[in-house]
């Protein structure tokens, strides 16, 4: 269970590509957004074989209503490297995300400048990530990055099926705000795959605690899929923690929500509250987000207040 003492997603979102995005060193047309048609025209003189895999319905974080994934095995660069596979996934007919394994030489070429850490290489102005440990390398969007996708491995890669988690909403054990991060540091690390440690400098809690601490669960499996979780500590007590989510999945979350918590205390726009506050499914910048529940309630206060107020 490594100790990350970077914050992966910061990073990559930090500065913006200025030369070849590294989607374009498989073909110069082939770009985040393309349309299915111009990716399958650019990988089909490529790949020794490409399939198409399209779960009958989405689960996949940045997808709506419907997901592709295009596997290219066997895709040779114009260098004459070579990938052993690659995974190239469409959410709504869009392109949002590659992952490739083999020769990725070739998808660094522009991609400007590296921060390492562990087992992964981070290129912040190319959206690109590398996992030597794996072997893989990642090219995200920007929604992506938000959710993480980073850590999720693609299991078409391997040849394995597409099998995600059941969309179960129940909070996950180790969330448990006014708990002690000393209690909850061993079974956080016990359950999650990658932790990451960062100390917040100055506090920007509610609560204004003397001191804030964020533990970054990465690859935890819940509300049908594997994510990131933030639990953020205030004086060495859980205060709140944001589950991070897809901006394609937010009605899938908001009927599996409705159906396990009942009808929201709350509903706006940004935000829409459960359990006397204590659980919230937000849409402006996707999360699920568990609290306590008194700062719920201030939370759901000022929303009817900035209401009242337009």
């Amino acid at each position: 269970m490594p100790l990350l003492s970077l914050s992966l997603a910061a990073a990559l979102a930090a500065t913006t590509q200025a030369g070849p995005a590294p989607s374009q060193a498989f073909d110069e047309t082939l770009v985040l957004g393309a349309g299915r048609a111009s990716v399958e025209q650019a990988l089909e003189p490529r790949c020794d074989s490409l399939q198409a895999v399209s779960p009958p319905t989405a689960g996949f974080p940045l997808a709506r209503e419907e997901e592709t994934h295009l596997v290219c095995t066997g895709f040779t660069f114009d260098s004459g490297a070579r990938l052993d596979a690659a995974v190239f996934t469409l959410a709504d007919g869009a392109l949002v995300q590659i992952e490739a394994r083999g020769d990725t030489a070739p998808l660094t070429a522009h991609a400007g400048d590296s921060v390492t850490f562990q087992d992964w290489t981070a290129y912040p102005a190319a959206g690109l990530m590398l996992d030597s440990a794996a072997g893989t390398a990642h090219i995200l969007s920007a929604d992506g990055l938000h959710t993480n996708l980073f850590a999720w491995h693609n299991p078409l890669l391997d040849g394995e099926p597409l099998d995600y988690p059941p969309l179960d909403v129940s909070i996950p054990p180790e969330v448990r705000p006014g708990a002690s991060l000393e209690t909850l540091m061993p079974e956080i690390e016990a359950a999650c795959p990658v932790v990451q440690v960062r100390e917040i400098d100055p506090p920007g809690l509610p609560t204004q605690p003397a001191t804030q601490t964020q533990i970054n669960c990465f690859g935890y499996a819940v509300a049908g899929f594997e994510r990131k979780i933030e639990f953020v500590f205030g004086d060495g007590q859980l205060v709140l923690a944001w589950i991070l989510t897809g901006r394609g999945e937010s009605d899938r979350l908001q009927a599996a929500m409705d159906a396990a918590y009942g009808m929201p205390v709350y509903a706006g726009d940004s935000f829409r509250f459960y359990e006397d506050g204590r659980i919230a499914l937000r849409f402006d910048k996707p999360e699920i987000l568990v609290i306590e529940q008194s700062l719920g309630a201030g939370y759901i206060d000022q929303l009817n207040g900035a209401e009242a107020s337009d």
